[in-house]
């Protein structure tokens, strides 16, 4: 089941230096990259809102259209 998600988690086959990790160091591997990666989505979604303030009020909503925010 780690494999699975390490796998989907890193785009590609999993390398052979984490294959030979135990099922549950595999778990807590794929555990820690996912809670990486939702850390990283909330600081740029953070950046991305605090950067808005540098633009007009008018604008904001249209800039967040088209930024995807």
């Amino acid at each position: 089941m780690a494999e699975r998600t390490l796998t989907g988690q890193l785009g590609g086959p999993v390398p052979a230096g984490i294959e030979a990790l135990a099922d549950n160091e595999k778990q807590d591997l794929s555990d820690a990259l996912r809670d990486a990666r939702h850390r990283q989505a909330r600081a740029l979604a953070e950046a991305g809102e605090e950067g808005l303030k540098y633009v007009p009020a008018l604008l904001r909503g249209t800039i967040r259209k088209v930024v995807g925010l």
